[in-house]
């Protein structure tokens, strides 16, 4: 697994350690299963955890009840922080270290006198409003890995250690559950503990003995479950005296333990409504679909879906561009459709990606795999919209040119599920 780079700063692409990397992703997916991030700062037993001391998302996300559910949004490939969040204090030396692909003044929408955002991301600016969207800055962790590989594992598993293939095999998540549901495989919960779509590269919601997502390959998959809530038919009958009889219906049956929540499934869609025209492109039907399930009121506390493209190391500006568009649009649409049955303050989403990109800008008019990057909070149970912590400086890097982080992104996860999930402290810690 090529985890190392060239020295030399802001050479541009490395073409050979990157192509291997990608090479191995078809291999990869077979092991494991999805990645994320959170917010905050909290004492966790005898351990301060300092991200930025009691920071305002930590005080905007407290009391909250245990009907509350946590979307998590994969921005799969590593997105670039910089033209997500664009520090205006800084502007001088960002736009210097981009000459080609640095988003002019006068298409930033300045949301504060520090901070702004694309002005393609202009659909989110009624959301920053009415209080329902924060960014915290420079989210990472000390000795950041540029690897697609072992960047997913670590925000999945928070283990610093990991490299290559060698690192722990559970998810935050996956403990959470495993805590919650000692004896899931022989009495699982009534409704799926999580859905996720998509299961290229990640171990988030993975145990010890089993994964916790109810999991679908994309989402035609998901919507074609929702739609119908087909399961495979056990009926001995279907099988006869076949040679393989016995074989296939234990396959059908392993199947069905995947899929023992399609009914369930189907009947919250049934039961709920999307009363917003959403765009059609991938990751809006994601939303579209997850908002119709929770307005059916499925059940399940956590859900994970994904965006991939953001590994932009080259022709980055119009890809950004669609790609942030899309999402800002979607966002937007999506808590628009939980307000009409008011179940928007019960919904906290948060983007998270398996690393950053660099200050400076590569021979390709794109940047390549940096270090810190912001993570965007999403929903009612904010209670104010803010930039919170520290953002990194762009005028002392590393000698790659990477921004250093501010946030550890364990901080984040520990709010997340102390404050918004309503764990116990001493369980945060242990997950």
């Amino acid at each position: 697994m090529c985890d190392t780079y060239d020295k030399t700063p802001y050479k541009g692409l490395e073409h050979e350690g990157h192509d291997q990397e990608h090479k191995a992703w078809s291999r990869r997916s077979f092991l494991q299963a999805m990645g994320i991030a959170g917010s905050g700062s909290m004492m966790l037993g005898a351990n301060m955890l300092t991200a930025s001391g009691p920071s305002p998302l930590t005080a905007a996300i407290a009391a909250a009840e245990t009907d509350n559910i946590l979307i998590l949004i994969r921005l799969s490939g590593g997105n670039d922080g910089l033209s997500t969040v664009i520090p205006m204090e800084q502007y001088d030396s960002y736009a210097n270290a981009r000459p080609n692909i640095y988003i002019p003044e006068s298409k930033v929408l300045k949301l504060t006198d520090e901070y702004g955002v694309p002005s393609y991301m202009k659909s989110l600016e009624p959301m920053w409003g009415d209080g329902q969207f924060k960014a915290v800055h420079g989210v990472g962790y000390e000795g950041q890995s540029l690897s697609h590989f072992t960047g997913s594992d670590i925000f999945a598993n928070t283990d610093l250690t990991t490299t290559g293939f060698q690192g722990l095999n559970t998810g935050w998540m996956g403990r959470h559950f495993e805590n919650i549901y000692p004896d899931y495989l022989i009495n699982p919960p009534a409704a799926p503990a999580a859905i996720q779509i998509g299961q290229f590269g990640s171990l988030v919601f993975q145990g010890e003995e089993t994964n916790y997502a109810f999991v679908t390959s994309n989402i035609d998959q998901l919507e074609e479950i929702a739609e119908s809530g087909l399961q495979y038919s056990l009926d001995d009958t279907l099988f006869g005296d076949c040679m393989y009889g016995d074989q296939l219906k234990f396959l059908r049956g392993v199947a069905n333990t995947t899929y023992e929540y399609s009914g369930l499934i189907h009947e919250a869609y049934e039961r709920g409504q999307n009363q917003v025209q959403y765009q059609d492109n991938g990751f809006a039907r994601q939303l579209a679909l997850l908002a119709r399930l929770i307005k059916g009121n499925l059940g399940t506390k956590v859900y994970m879906i994904s965006m991939g493209g953001f590994d932009t190391h080259g022709n980055q500006p119009l890809a950004h561009e669609r790609l942030m568009t899309n999402l800002s649009v979607a966002i937007d649409n999506f808590y628009d459709d939980l307000g009409f049955t008011q179940q928007d303050d019960k919904v906290l989403s948060m983007t998270f990606s398996e690393f950053g990109r660099r200050i400076f800008e590569n021979g390709s008019n794109g940047t390549d795999h940096g270090k810190a990057a912001p993570t965007l909070f999403f929903g009612s149970g904010l209670n104010g919209s803010a930039f919170v912590g520290d953002h990194p400086t762009l005028d002392n890097p590393d000698g790659r040119g990477n921004l250093e982080y501010t946030m550890d992104f364990r901080d984040l996860y520990a709010t997340v599920l102390a404050e918004w999930l309503c764990v116990d402290i001493p369980l945060v810690e242990q997950h």
